[in-house]
């Protein structure tokens, strides 16, 4: 039984139902006769039909009851509606299906189960049935949208040509988004990283609504997307992950490793001859289904994939300021702060005359890292940014505790490495014939900086982080991210939560339970119709008080499925968490202290992968078993939900001087558990608009039965006990402490189920993988784990 949660539904007064349903052309007068004002609304509803013979051919096929169609029923005339009769009808208008999906004689017990909203009576007045078809219009489909953007994308608004309608506080789908004005413009920068002496010039794909050019203004959706215009092979480039572990030699302040801003230089401008519309046709088309969604709302899109891409002047800098301020530029663009021009070389200047100076920037992985990157640069136009697994930290994407870790198990890749990916412009020949000797010195210095040999941070990490500059934020702020992202991991977006904590800024965080994916497509949630609260709001200036209506903190649960919690704040209030600290020895059972680290042998022997090893290192009966320890606790009597971040506390000895230290949380006891990558459920039923793009809808399932699951891990160089830039000797032998935190989680832990920590060396997926074998001893009585629990669902 699926169930449809929404938390984007307005509750709308009655005058206000009555205007909005005669907006969109619905009978709205509560005094009119009541069985006339079902007559014509049922006309209404099947927008496929221009006849009113193919009407009644589409009411025939809707059963009433067990014995009517909605045709045979509207012959009759009716002085009262059941609330059984209107939601048969209504149910089957949503979408589903009569004897399959819900009984004809209990369609109320269907839509409980379903989390769909019903009226609490049965119809008697006008003004009964009207609030009712409201509700009914604003409820959610099968198809993962309300009912009224079904019957729009089915053409119920092809005749209305009257500029933006708002519907319970969002944009409808009244723009034609298969008529789209398609163009490139470039903008001048303050940049120029390819050291030619002039202004790097960016180019930005626009797609807008061809009523822009009546004179309608439209705000932008902006996402800054290095993958744009193509990517390159990296294989001659990534990095082999199985060097010597270096021993650390040199040690570091905070302040060596603070990045200060160079002086940049006084570039010339362009000369600009004259001023017109754009010239050259944007042929890529647009990646984000989220973003075609706004399209027919009245929304621009903008892609830029910024400097050192196709059609762009500069380099690539993974993460620098230049990639921020390529961001930058493209919003000053678009609210009238900056130039641009019609062409790459050329002197005609053109103006984003079609935007009404509001951005909002839109993305996941890379391209939602540049909207936080964007934001911290306090850009004014900028009113908030939707940023789907995100970075927030380059050091916590690349690095981890003074180690060089693989993002995702994608084992050598570096920032190096993302340069080279994502330097489209090399697929233009006569680009590079002047910029190899530049590009070539580029790539050198990022190799360098980027440090594979300590794994340690510095300034150019510094650079990289963009929660040292959260106080410049003045937009509002959307995060979502998975729980099961081991690619962009869960730090990145908790620390950046917690930086935005006391900022003056409105903010809203999304868990959900997949890896590294966008959220606009999961059926249980309605995602895409907050977001267009929220952007109505943003950037259209709608009076939805979108900012109390949508939750600050909504996470998915990851037993239970199809269910999302509501929470105040994450892992943060008092009188909602409590922090337990749980002793290695007396409150873990094992046999053993000791382990010696052959992992890599093991690795290399059994032919395995890095998702091989993942799966294989939390087993009870592992190939690893004797390069580990394998702690556990009594089965709990109660379910414990666990939030917030872990942290460990280890005394231990080795008998090297440098080591790897790998600590697993696992969820122990067999059970059907959610899958990490998302079922589909429609492989095209995401319609985003009318006669246009469609998406595939998915949705987070218990897979097949497992003896464990993974809840978080955290990894540490042992010469780094403190933090990731100050080092410790290991003297071989001798005891030492050292304390990291873990990824943070949200995790449901159900009664009967056991918690085990896997305490480990190297981490084949996620750290170098080291030839020589290191003993460990890790002093139990002298070591702990602190545990964070939610005890309080209200806070």
């Amino acid at each position: 039984m699926m169930k449809l949660n929404q938390f984007a539904r307005i509750t709308a007064d009655p005058a206000t139902q009555y205007r909005e349903l005669a907006a969109i052309g619905l009978p709205a007068d509560p005094a009119a006769d009541f069985f006339a004002t079902i007559q014509a609304t049922y006309a209404k509803l099947f927008p496929v039909a221009s006849s009113p013979q193919a009407i009644a051919d589409a009411q025939a096929a809707i059963a009433v009851d067990d014995y009517d169609t909605l045709a045979t029923w509207l012959q009759t005339p009716q002085h009262t509606m059941t609330r059984r009769e209107f939601y048969n009808i209504g149910l089957q208008l949503l979408g589903f299906e009569a004897f399959t999906d819900f009984q004809l004689t209990a369609p109320l017990t269907f839509m409980a189960q379903t989390k769909l909203p019903v009226v609490d009576r049965d119809l008697i007045h006008t003004a009964d049935f009207l609030q009712a078809i409201y509700l009914l219009l604003t409820t959610r489909t099968k198809h993962l949208v309300t009912l009224l953007d079904d019957l729009a994308n089915r053409g119920f608004f092809k005749d209305y040509h009257d500029g933006y309608l708002f519907f319970n506080g969002k944009s409808q789908n009244v723009f034609d988004a298969r008529q789209l004005v398609r163009e490139c413009v470039w903008i001048e920068s303050d940049l120029d990283t390819d050291g030619d002496g002039q202004r790097d010039m960016l180019e930005a794909t626009i797609f807008r609504p061809k009523e822009t050019d009546a004179g309608i203004k439209m705000p932008a959706l902006f996402t800054a997307n290095p993958y744009f215009h193509g990517t390159n092979d990296v294989d001659a480039v990534t990095h082999d992950p199985d060097p010597k572990l270096a021993v650390k030699t040199e040690s570091h302040t905070k302040a060596d490793v603070t990045y200060h801003p160079a002086p940049q230089p006084d570039l010339p401008h362009r000369t600009a001859t004259g001023e017109g519309k754009a010239e050259v046709y944007a042929d890529e088309n647009g990646i984000y289904s989220l973003n075609d969604y706004f399209l027919g709302r009245g929304f621009v899109t903008v892609y830029s994939a910024g400097v050192g891409t196709r059609g762009s002047d500069g380099v690539r800098s993974t993460g620098g300021v230049s990639e921020t301020a390529s961001a930058v530029a493209v919003i000053e663009w678009l609210t009238g702060a900056r130039r641009a021009f019609t062409t790459r070389t050329g002197t005609t200047e053109t103006k984003a005359w079609w935007c009404n100076g509001k951005v909002a920037m839109t993305g996941k992985s890379y391209l939602g890292t540049l909207a936080i990157a964007a934001a911290t640069s306090g850009v004014a136009g900028l009113k908030t940014v939707i940023s789907e697994a995100a970075i927030s930290s380059w050091y916590d994407y690349y690095r981890e505790n003074g180690l060089v870790v693989a993002p995702g198990g994608y084992q050598g890749e570096d920032a190096d490495v993302l340069a080279v990916d994502t330097f489209s412009r090399q697929k233009a020949a006569g680009d590079m014939l002047k910029l190899r000797g530049k590009w070539s010195q580029t790539l050198d210095a990022i190799g360098q900086a980027q440090d594979r040999t300590t794994g340690d941070y510095n300034a150019w990490w510094d650079e990289r982080n963009y929660r040292n500059n959260l106080k410049n934020i003045r937009c509002d702020v959307v995060s979502v991210h998975g729980l099961n992202d081991w690619n962009v991991k869960p730090a990145n977006v908790i620390r950046f939560w917690n930086g935005l904590r006391d900022l003056p800024i409105q903010k809203k965080l999304f868990l959900h339970q997949g890896q590294h994916v966008y959220l606009n497509n999961v059926l249980s949630l309605d995602f895409t119709d907050m977001m267009n609260l929220w952007l109505s709001y943003e950037l259209l200036g709608v009076d939805n008080d979108a900012p109390a209506q949508l939750p600050n903190v909504t996470v998915q649960d990851n037993v239970e499925p199809e269910t999302w919690h509501t929470y105040a704040d994450f892992g943060h209030s008092a009188h909602a968490h409590k922090t337990r600290q749980y002793d290695l020895l007396g409150d873990f059972t094992g046999e053993r202290a000791s382990f010696a680290d052959n992992a890599t042998g093991t690795f290399k022997a059994r032919h395995q992968t890095s998702d091989l090893f993942e799966a294989e290192i939390i087993k009870p009966a592992s190939l690893y078993r004797d390069a580990r320890l394998w702690l556990t606790q009594a089965p709990a009597s109660d379910t414990r939900v666990l939030e917030g971040v872990p942290h460990v506390h280890l005394r231990l000895w080795i008998d090297a001087p440098t080591g790897i230290l790998s600590v697993r949380l696992v969820d122990l006891g067999p059970a059907k558990r959610f899958g990490t990558v998302a079922d589909v459920i429609d492989g095209a039923g995401y319609q985003l608009g009318y006669d246009y793009k469609t998406d595939k809808i998915v949705e987070f399932k218990p897979a097949a039965e497992t003896a464990s699951k993974l809840i978080t891990f955290g990894h540490v160089n042992l010469q780094n006990p403190k933090n990731a830039y100050e080092i410790q000797q290991i003297t071989p032998g001798e005891a030492f402490t050292v304390d990291f935190d873990l990824q943070p989680t949200h995790y449901v832990l159900p009664a009967e189920r056991q918690l085990a920590l896997v305490i480990h060396g190297a981490d084949m997926a996620q750290t170098q993988r080291p030839t020589a074998v290191v003993n460990y001893h890790i002093d139990r009585a002298s070591s702990s784990i602190s545990l964070p629990f939610r005890v309080n669902e209200n806070g």
